[in-house]
């Protein structure tokens, strides 16, 4: 049986994971969760790759039951390799980490007089929130 400490981080990890498998898909989780696992045996690294997916097939009309049931075995799964790692304590909170959403591509077609008449703006534009990344200028 796993200490008290480990099974906490891993219970709150396994049922964030399992949240952002939901919300993002396995395929964006995959990459976190192998590099999280990255010490791990080549096994138990196919085993956690394989747990996505599952975890992904199970989330497809989701219950309280299914969630349940999902993050219990990723907290098991995620207490193993804790215990043979405990170095990767400190990195549990990477895969706990929601995925930041996808870009979005606007178009922009302006009308009648002013600035931006004749300079349609079609994709490719960035807005930097919280600071200018020009040094202010």
């Amino acid at each position: 049986m796993y200490d008290a400490e480990l099974m906490a981080v891993a219970t709150g990890a396994a049922g964030t994971l399992v949240a952002a498998i939901a919300a993002s898909g396995a395929e964006k989780m995959r990459m976190k969760v192998a590099h999280f696992f990255r010490r791990a045996t080549p096994a138990q690294q196919r085993a956690a790759t394989q747990a996505v997916d599952d975890t992904a097939a199970q989330l497809i009309s989701p219950t309280p039951e299914t969630q349940a049931l999902a993050a219990a075995a990723w907290a098991q799964l995620i207490a193993q390799y804790l215990a043979e790692h405990r170095d990767a304590l400190s990195e549990v909170d990477e895969i706990a980490v929601p995925t930041p959403p996808t870009s979005k591509v606007w178009n922009q077609h302006n009308t009648g007089t002013g600035t931006f008449i004749g300079g349609d703006v079609h994709g490719g534009m960035t807005f930097n929130y919280g600071g200018a990344p020009d040094g202010g200028r």
